[in-house]
C-alpha cells in the first residue's frame, strides 16, 4: 500500500472509532468490545469480498483493509508507550508509593501464577513444548483493568484499594512482557528453559527499565519547572518522553522500555503536577486521554480486523485448548485475590474486599492490545516455528476475543445481579440534601435572571413552579437524617473539606503561593487525610492532619549536624520551607472555614457544620501554635517571609486582571502577552528569597528571660549578637553527664527534661540550664534531653564571664540560685541511695510553675462531637506530644524545685 491509501484506511478508521463510541453507549456494552466487534466484522467482510471478486471498486477497498501495514513493532512502539504512559500519569503516584511492596508483590506474583498456571494447564493437554505454553501464559497474563477501576469509582471504594489495582496492572503489564521476551528468547536460540536464567534476565530488565524510567522523568520534571510559563513547549516535553524512554531503553540500553515507560509517568505523576499552571495541566491530561483514546481505538481495530485471518484454520482441539486456558486464568486470578488478598487486609496492608466485588474483579480481567500485539510479535519472526506461530496466533487471539465478548458482555449484567450498580447508602441519603439546595438555588437565579432583563412575573412564576414542587417532595424526605449515623455524615464532611483544601493547596502551587516541592509534599498528607477520615473518622483527621508537624528523620539528622558541628545550611532550608508551609497552611485553613459556612452548611446542617467547625479551628490553632514559635525565634525571617507571600500574591492578581481583561477582548493577545513578560520580569527583579538566620537574635528576645531584667538595653544587644542559636530535634541530647561545660542555654520555645538517676525536671520557655558548670569550673553530672522541637540560645563561658564580671550581682544570683539547687539535690541524692548530685542544668526555679501551666494549659475551645479531652490535652502539650510521637512512657517523677528567679512566661513553649 502506498502513502495514500495508508492515510485514507487510517482516516476510515478514526471515522468507525467515532460512529461506534455512541453505539457503545446506546448497547451498554463497553466501548473496546463493540470496537472489537465492528473490527472483526469489518476484517471478515473484507476477507470475503476479497475471495469472490464481487466488482473491482469493492476488491480495492477489501485489498485496502486486508493489507493494511500492521505489525507489532506498530503496536509496540506507536500505541503501547502512550497508553502505558497516560495510565502511569493518571495514578497518585506519591500515594502509590506508600503502598508499592504490596503493589509489587502483586504486579510480579499475579503474573508468575497466572504464567505458571495458564502455561502448565495448557502444556498437560496441548502437544507444545512447555516453554511455548509458558510463553502464551505470559502473553495472556497482561490485564486492561479499566472495567474494574470504572466499577470501584463508582461504587466509592477506598482509594488506596483502587491504586493498588491500577498500579498491579501497570507493573503487570511491565512483568509480564520481560517475561515473554526472555521465554522467546529461550525459544529463539533454543536452549534448554532454565528458570534461573529466566528470572535473572527478567529481573534485570526490570530493574534496568525503572532505573532509566525514574532518571528520564526526573529530567523532564525538571524541564518542565524551567518551561512553567511555556505551555506548548510543556506539552511537547511531556509527550515525547514516553517514546524517547521507551525506544532508547529497548534499541540502546536493553532493558524494559515499557518499565522505563511506567516509572518515568509514575515520576511525572509524583512531582509534575505542580509544575503545570491550573490550564495547562488541565489541557495536558485531556491531551494525554485523547492520544491514549486514539491508540486505544487503533489498537483493538487493527488487532480485531487481524482477527479472521488468525483464526482462519482454527480446529475442535484448539478450542479445547481455549477453554483450558481460560479456567486456568479464571483460577489464576481468583488464587490471588482469595488466596493473596485476605493475608494483606490482615496484616493491614489493604482494605478488605467482599465476594461480590472480588467477582467482578475476576470477571472483568479483559485482554486486549498488549496480548494482541505480543501474540503478532510473534508470528512476525521468521526464527520461530511455523506450528508455534500458528498455536500462539489462535490461542492468543482467541483468548482476547474470548475475554472481550463474553466476559465483556456480561459484565454488566453481572454487577446488576450482585447489586454492584446502585448507590451507596450514604449517597443516597445526601443524594435529597443535594437536591434540595440546588433547587433552591435555581428558583433564587431564575428570578434574579427575570429581574436583570425585566421578564413578565407570571412567565417566571410558571418558570419556578416545577422546580417548586419537586423541592417540597425533596423537603420531605427525611431520609438523610434517618439512613445514614452522625459518624458517617461527619466523614462525608470531613471528605469534602479535604478534597477542598487540596484544590486550594494546588491553586498556590499553581500560583507560585508555594513550591513545588512543598506541594507534592502537602499534596500527599491531605491524601492522607483522606485515608484516615474512612479508616478511623474524626481522630484519624486530625492525626494525619498533624502529622506535617511532626519531626521527620531528615530534621533529625540535619538538627544534629546543626548542633554538633555548626553546620547551618540545611536546617535554615528546612525550617524556611517549615516556616512558607505554616504560613500557606494556615491561609488555606481560613478558606475552609469559609468554604465550609458557605458551601457546606446548607448541605450538612448547622449541628454538623458547627462539629466541623469546631474541627477545623483545632487544626488552625495548633497551626498558629508553630507559627507563634518560629515567629518569636525568628521575627526578622518572619517579617521577610510575610513580605513574600504578599509579593506573590500581588503578582498572582496582576496576572489575573490581565487575563481577565484578554477574556473580555479589551486588550489583544499580543498586548497582554508583553503586560505578562514585563509583569514577570518586575516580579523576578525585586523578589527576594528570605533566609533563616541563626545568628540574629534579637534583645526584644531576652526580655522573655527575667535572668537578664537587671542588664540595660545597651547590654542587651551587645549579649545578644554573642548568644548562639541551636534548634535541637525531639528525644536529641543536649548533653550528657561527664560533658565539658562550655556555656549555658536559655530555652527560647519547646521544653527539655534533666535527668540524674531516677529523678528528672522539665523546664519550658524562659528557663535556663547549665550555669552551675559555669560557676563550679567542672563537668556536666546530668543528662539533659530535648522532649519536644525546641530553640535553645547558647551563651558561651567567654561571655558569661564578661557579663559577670560587668554586672557582678547577676553573678551572686546565679550563685544563690545554685546554693538552694545544690541542697535540694542533696537531699534527693540521700533519697535515691547514693545518686550523683544534679547541677544547674537539672532544673531551673521555674520547673514547677511551668510543670503546672503545662498542665493546666487553655484547651482547644472546641471539642469534637463525642471527642477525647485527653487527645487535646497532648496536643497543647509540647511533653505529651513528644512522649506520643516517640513511643516514650511518661517520666518515672518529676521533682518540683525551690524557686528564686520565677520566669515571667512559663507555659512550656
Amino acid at each position: 500500500m502506498g502513502t495514500t491509501e495508508i492515510v485514507l484506511t487510517t482516516a476510515l478508521l478514526l471515522i468507525v472509532v467515532a460512529s461506534v463510541q455512541p453505539l457503545a453507549r446506546r448497547s451498554g456494552l463497553p466501548f473496546t468490545v463493540v470496537l472489537a466487534v465492528a473490527g472483526v466484522l469489518i476484517g471478515a467482510a473484507a476477507g470475503w469480498l476479497q475471495s469472490h471478486r464481487v466488482t473491482e471498486q469493492l476488491d480495492q477497498v477489501a485489498e485496502a483493509v486486508v493489507d493494511i501495514p500492521v505489525s507489532s513493532s506498530l503496536f509496540l512502539t506507536v500505541f503501547l508507550p502512550i497508553l502505558l504512559f497516560q495510565g502511569a500519569v493518571t495514578i497518585d503516584a506519591r500515594r502509590l508509593m506508600q503502598d508499592i511492596a504490596p503493589v509489587i508483590l502483586l504486579a510480579v506474583l499475579a503474573v508468575v501464577v497466572a504464567l505458571g498456571l495458564i502455561g502448565g494447564a495448557v502444556w498437560l493437554v496441548a502437544p507444545m513444548p512447555l516453554a511455548v505454553c509458558l510463553l502464551f501464559g505470559a502473553i495472556v497474563a497482561t490485564t486492561d483493568p479499566s472495567a474494574v477501576i470504572a466499577l470501584f469509582r463508582d461504587l466509592g471504594a477506598p482509594a488506596r484499594l483502587t491504586r493498588l489495582v491500577e498500579g498491579e496492572s501497570l507493573l503487570n503489564d511491565a512483568t509480564a512482557i520481560a517475561a515473554f521476551t526472555a521465554l522467546l528468547s529461550v525459544i529463539l536460540t533454543g536452549r534448554d528453559l532454565d528458570f534461573w536464567s529466566v528470572s535473572e534476565a527478567m529481573l534485570i530488565g526490570l530493574l534496568g527499565g525503572a532505573l532509566a524510567g525514574f532518571l528520564a522523568g526526573r529530567a523532564a520534571a525538571w524541564m518542565l519547572e524551567q518551561l512553567r510559563f511555556y505551555r506548548a513547549a510543556q506539552l511537547t516535553i511531556a509527550v515525547a518522553l514516553p517514546y524517547a524512554v521507551y525506544v532508547v531503553c529497548e534499541d540502546y540500553l536493553g532493558v524494559s522500555g515499557v518499565t522505563a515507560v511506567v516509572v518515568s509517568g509514575l515520576v511525572l505523576s509524583a512531582v509534575g503536577r505542580s509544575r503545570f499552571q491550573a490550564e495547562t495541566f488541565r489541557f495536558f491530561q485531556e491531551t494525554l486521554e485523547q492520544l491514549a483514546f486514539w491508540a486505544t481505538s487503533l489498537v483493538f481495530l487493527l488487532a480485531a480486523l487481524l482477527a479472521p485471518r488468525m483464526l482462519a484454520d482454527v480446529t475442535a482441539l484448539d478450542l479445547v485448548y481455549l477453554l483450558v486456558a481460560v479456567v486456568a486464568a479464571l483460577a489464576a486470578r481468583a488464587a490471588i485475590l482469595f488466596g493473596v488478598f485476605p493475608l494483606l487486609s490482615l496484616a493491614r496492608v489493604t482494605q478488605k474486599i467482599n465476594t461480590r466485588t472480588k467477582t467482578v474483579i475476576i470477571w472483568g480481567g479483559l485482554r486486549g492490545s498488549v496480548t494482541l500485539a505480543l501474540a503478532l510479535a510473534v508470528t512476525e519472526n521468521f526464527f520461530v516455528d511455523p506450528e508455534v506461530k500458528r498455536f500462539i496466533a489462535i490461542q492468543a487471539t482467541g483468548f482476547a476475543l474470548f475475554t472481550l465478548l463474553v466476559q465483556g458482555t456480561t459484565l454488566s449484567p453481572l454487577m446488576r445481579y450482585l447489586g454492584l450498580d446502585q448507590l451507596s447508602a450514604i449517597d443516597r441519603a445526601f443524594r435529597s440534601q443535594v437536591l434540595q439546595q440546588s433547587l433552591s438555588s435555581v428558583g433564587s437565579s431564575l428570578r434574579s435572571f427575570a429581574g436583570r432583563y425585566e421578564l413578565e412575573d407570571e412567565l417566571v412564576d410558571q418558570a419556578i413552579r416545577p422546580y417548586n414542587q419537586r423541592l417540597s417532595q425533596v423537603a420531605e424526605d427525611d431520609s438523610f437524617a434517618e439512613a445514614i449515623s452522625d459518624r458517617d455524615r461527619l466523614s462525608v464532611g470531613l471528605i469534602a473539606l479535604a478534597n477542598q483544601e487540596k484544590s486550594l493547596l494546588l491553586q498556590q502551587g499553581w500560583s507560585g503561593g508555594l513550591r513545588s516541592t512543598l506541594v507534592d509534599r502537602y499534596l500527599l498528607s491531605v491524601e492522607a487525610m483522606i485515608d484516615a477520615v474512612r479508616a478511623e473518622g474524626r481522630l484519624g483527621y486530625l492525626r494525619a492532619a498533624r502529622r506535617p508537624h511532626r519531626q521527620t528523620r531528615w530534621f533529625r539528622f540535619i538538627a544534629w549536624l546543626h548542633f554538633r558541628f555548626g553546620v547551618n545550611a540545611p536546617l535554615a532550608l528546612y525550617l524556611g520551607q517549615r516556616f512558607q508551609f505554616l504560613l500557606i497552611n494556615r491561609i488555606i485553613i481560613l478558606e475552609l472555614i469559609y468554604f465550609l459556612e458557605f458551601r457546606l452548611a446548607g448541605l450538612l446542617g448547622d449541628r454538623l457544620t458547627e462539629v466541623l467547625g469546631e474541627i477545623v479551628n483545632l487544626r488552625l490553632e495548633d497551626v498558629e501554635r508553630h507559627i507563634a514559635a518560629l515567629r518569636l525565634q525568628y521575627p526578622n525571617y518572619a517579617r521577610e517571609l510575610d513580605h513574600e507571600v504578599l509579593e506573590r500574591y500581588a503578582y498572582r492578581e496582576e496576572l489575573e486582571q490581565i487575563d481577565q481583561l484578554r477574556s473580555a477582548g479589551i486588550i489583544s493577545e499580543d498586548l497582554a502577552r508583553d503586560l505578562r513578560t514585563e509583569a514577570g520580569s518586575v516580579h523576578a527583579s525585586s523578589r527576594r528569597r528570605a533566609r533563616v538566620d541563626f545568628k540574629a537574635t534579637t534583645p526584644e528576645l531576652l526580655h522573655a528571660f527575667p535572668v537578664f531584667a537587671a542588664l540595660p538595653d545597651a547590654e542587651l544587644g551587645r549579649i545578644a549578637k554573642k548568644l548562639q542559636t541551636r534548634v535541637v530535634a525531639d528525644d536529641a541530647y543536649v548533653f550528657r553527664r561527664g560533658d565539658r561545660g562550655d556555656g549555658m542555654y536559655f530555652i527560647a520555645s519547646g521544653a527539655v527534661e534533666i535527668r540524674v538517676g531516677e529523678e528528672q525536671h522539665r523546664l519550658g520557655r524562659g528557663d535556663f540550664f547549665g550555669e552551675m558548670a559555669l560557676l563550679d569550673q567542672r563537668r556536666r553530672s546530668a543528662d539533659v534531653r530535648s522532649i519536644s522541637y525546641s530553640h535553645l540560645l547558647f551563651l558561651p563561658r567567654a561571655t558569661f564571664e564578661e557579663i559577670a564580671d560587668l554586672v557582678p550581682r547577676w553573678r551572686s544570683q546565679l550563685a544563690e540560685v545554685a546554693a538552694a539547687r545544690r541542697a535540694m539535690n542533696a537531699g534527693a541524692t540521700d533519697e535515691g541511695a547514693g545518686e550523683e548530685e544534679a547541677e544547674g542544668e537539672e532544673a531551673s526555679p521555674s520547673a514547677a510553675a511551668s510543670a503546672e501551666d503545662k498542665k493546666t494549659e487553655a484547651q482547644p475551645a472546641a471539642q469534637e462531637e463525642g471527642g477525647q479531652p485527653e487527645e487535646s490535652e497532648k496536643a497543647s502539650d509540647p511533653a505529651a506530644v513528644a512522649a506520643e510521637e516517640s513511643g516514650e512512657q511518661p517520666s518515672a517523677k518529676i521533682v518540683k524545685l525551690p524557686g528564686a528567679l520565677k520566669t515571667r512566661d512559663s507555659d512550656g513553649g
